[in-house]
């Protein structure tokens, strides 16, 4: 059984005695007996009346204490009091167009205790007993009554929830200060009696009656004082909030603002409020105040479970003690519930909780319902101005964006550096869009491989990076629809695995991340398309707001992608023009002058990137007694199968030359010390095995080639200084038998002077 519903049959229990036992009385009693009890109970009225407050002791004390000692019969202490004070709040709720039960529950408590302690007193003290003995019967009457109605006021308050909590160390000192100021009067009340009978008493009574009304007075202008201040401190409050809360900057601000008020409203005891923004969807903020127990994750489920983001009170309401929806706080207090919204949007809730019962004031509820309104409007104000701050610098990006790409573009109109080029449009990747790292890819159809060719933001990892090609599986296997953004492919990191190159990095105990946050190994890849043929990618990764790229700056991504594919294309059209205008006579090798200007490209870019190159000088093994033997023709036809053999199997980035007669030079671009003498032996195996055909003799001949080699900037500074250290080598390696590869690096001091 409830507390609600034990409390109700106490209710009804007690009036139901006590009404019981004034009907009883009244049906036995005489007459006489009838007119002493409603003298009594008229003088309890009148006590009634004038009583400052409901929770102490009323001036009805002098004349129920008095009645006792002089009729010796608790009986005229029920029947006066019970009759007197309902009387006097049946009167009242009539006056308020009101019925409460609480009124006759009342007068019956009061009633009882009075019936209780008279009982008490009857039982001890006899009625012809001498003086003292009834002063000590008084005392014990006074000290029964205390005891009480304490028990009484207990019981209320251990089955009323409502009620606040018990403070019985005050209950007891106001009562009994009050019954030690009534004490004299009640002597004096006695003393008339016996003289001039319920004449004398009801006169001696006046003065307590004057008294009491007098600090009925004060006690009202007291409480009018008390709720002018109160307004006072509503109206300062409100007047701070508009100033405080709408001047607020960000939302956890406004809130402690808010919250601050609230506590001078009306006292703190718990708060907790959450938000969740404009947008239910996102997760929301939990804000704690006070003594406030639950977890974040325990408000949060409750507030969803409740459905508060759909639709939260738009007004105050109201929980008392064990009434309250969720508890804050242990122990009993008044919760206030209500939504901070506005007509179009709810952005949280409002959970305070207070132990001050000021709060149940329609001004105070009116006054926390405005400053919750008011909390909203700020927040919508900070949503409002954030939106349209985000917005302006969405379009100012958006705009140097723009300024950014006609930059590039007009930077890019003439002939340039392929590597140059796509580090121009990376850094201006990187600055525009906010991505660390980007790299641009060239494909090499010959290997099936990837070479990375240029960066913005990786100068740390550059090098390493760089000799380390990708296989073309590798990244053409994520060129699928699962992948597929606009014309690009963003690859979650959940998608890669490692590769032998270190290209891609997954950790087994990646941490969750929300769907648009950004991982540390994801990925975003561009295809590079030129007339349908692949003929590279741009990667980018780690944007600065840690954000996955929407579908506008994964365009804007491919609007650099297409000036690097135009920049590719410019370049590769340039060099054919440049490579056909110094292209050799006789034989598909560029010519000398071409050579000279490709070499001095190649130190200086060298220079910039920090990195090493080789330079070989090739003559071919006893190549005039070919000519004396079978002709200058079928020379001829031995130096263009030559250099068909050398082109066939030079790299991209290796320039084949004639330097001179039967002479030739290879820039093998990108190529250590370590790897010189392979990338000579290599190209002189080759020529060695190949077997040209002489159609004019009718024939195959076959020729050896002697190689130096000089590797920049070990063996020179300067192209003069490496083609001479390249010839010295060379003229070694004929010298020393011929159809081999020398070093510059390891030249005898003697033929390195030479």
């Amino acid at each position: 059984m409830s507390r609600a519903v034990l409390f109700r049959i106490y209710v009804l229990s007690a009036i139901v005695i006590a009404f019981t036992a004034v009907v009883w009385t009244f049906s036995v009693a005489s007459w006489t007996t009838v007119e002493t009890l409603l003298f009594y109970a008229a003088l309890v009225s009148v006590a009634a009346w004038v009583r400052v407050d409901d929770d102490t002791p009323g001036f009805e004390a002098a004349v129920v204490f008095a009645a006792i000692l002089l009729l010796h019969d608790p009986a005229v202490a029920l029947i006066s009091v019970f009759v007197g004070t309902a009387v006097y709040h049946l009167a009242r709720d009539a006056g308020r167009r009101t019925f409460r039960l609480d009124s006759l529950y009342d007068a019956a408590q009061l009633a009882l205790s009075y019936y209780i302690v008279g009982l008490l007193y009857v039982s001890a003290v006899a009625k012809d007993a001498q003086l003292m003995a009834k002063v000590s019967g008084y005392i014990l009457l006074v000290i029964g009554y205390l005891v009480a109605h304490v028990f009484f006021a207990a019981i209320r308050h251990a089955l009323d929830a409502s009620r606040d909590a018990l403070d019985v160390r005050r209950l007891l000192v106001v009562q009994s200060r009050m019954l030690l100021l009534m004490t004299p009067v009640v002597a004096v009340e006695v003393l008339c009696y016996s003289v001039y009978g319920m004449l004398g008493f009801a006169l001696a009574s006046l003065p307590v009656l004057v008294v009491a009304y007098t600090m009925r007075n004060e006690s009202d202008a007291t409480q009018q004082n008390t709720e002018l201040l109160r307004r006072n401190r509503e109206l300062s409050i409100l007047t701070e909030g508009a100033s405080q809360i709408l001047s607020a900057e960000g939302d956890q601000e406004t809130l402690r603002r808010m919250v601050a008020l609230l506590g001078r409203l009306a006292r703190l005891k718990a708060c907790a409020v959450v938000t969740w923004g404009a947008n239910p969807d996102i997760p929301a903020t939990v804000y704690r105040h006070g003594a406030c127990q639950p977890t974040d994750q325990g408000i949060l489920a409750w507030v969803e479970s409740a459905g508060f983001a759909a639709s939260a009170p738009s007004r105050a309401f109201v929980f008392h003690n064990d009434q309250r929806r969720f508890p804050l706080s242990e122990g009993n207090a008044i919760q206030v519930l209500i939504g901070i919204q506005t007509v179009e949007v709810i952005y949280g809730i409002l959970i305070y909780e207070t132990e001050d019962p000021s709060i149940l004031k329609s001004g105070s509820i009116n006054l926390l319902t405005l400053l919750a309104n008011q909390t909203a409007l700020s927040l919508q104000d900070q949503l409002l101005r954030r939106e349209m701050g985000e917005k302006t610098t969405q379009l100012e990006a958006q705009a140097a964006t723009k300024s950014l790409i006609l930059d590039v573009a007009n930077g890019l109109i003439g002939p340039h550096d392929v590597d140059a080029m796509l580090t121009r449009i990376a850094q201006a990747i990187r600055k525009a869009l906010g991505f660390e790292q980007v790299v641009f890819a060239l494909f090499d159809a010959k290997r099936a491989e990837f070479t990375r060719r240029a960066h913005a933001g990786l100068d740390d990892l550059w090098e390493e990076m760089r000799r380390k090609p990708v296989a073309s599986s590798e990244i053409t296997a994520f060129f699928e629809d699962e992948f597929r953004v606009s014309n690009s492919f963003f690859v979650s990191h959940t998608a890669l695995q490692q590769s032998e190159h270190g290209v891609f990095v997954r950790h087994d105990d990646d941490i969750l991340l929300r769907p648009e946050e950004w991982h540390e190994n994801d990925l975003l890849l561009v295809p590079l398309v030129n007339a349908e043929e692949m003929i590279g990618y741009l990667s980018v990764r780690d944007p600065r707001d840690q954000r996955v790229p929407n579908v506008g700056t994964v365009q804007t991504l491919e609007i650099f992608a297409l000036q690097a594919v135009s920049a590719l294309q410019s370049a590769r059209q340039y060099e054919e023009i440049r490579r056909l205008t110094f292209i050799d006579g006789l034989t598909s090798a560029y010519n000398h002058r071409f050579f000279q200007e490709a070499l001095e490209k190649e130190v200086h870019r060298s220079v910039r990137a920090g990195r090493e190159f080789a330079l070989a000088m090739l003559d071919i093994d006893n190549f005039k007694r070919i000519n004396d033997t079978f002709g200058h023709p079928v020379g001829d036809e031995i130096l263009k199968g030559l250099v068909d053999e050398m082109m066939t199997n030079a790299r991209d980035t290796d320039v084949v030359a004639r330097y001179g007669g039967e002479e030739f030079a290879i820039i093998f671009a990108d190529t250590p010390a370590s790897s010189a003498r392979d990338a000579g032996n290599r190209m002189r195996e080759l020529v060695a095995k190949r077997e040209i055909v002489v159609p004019s003799i009718g024939r195959t001949l076959r020729v050896t080639m002697s190689i130096g080699v000089a590797v920049y900037p070990h063996d020179g500074a300067t192209t003069t200084d490496l083609v001479a250290r390249a010839d010295a080598a060379l003229y070694f390696a004929k010298k020393n038998g011929k159809n081999q590869v020398a070093m510059a690096g390891e030249l005898p001091f003697e033929s390195a002077l030479a």
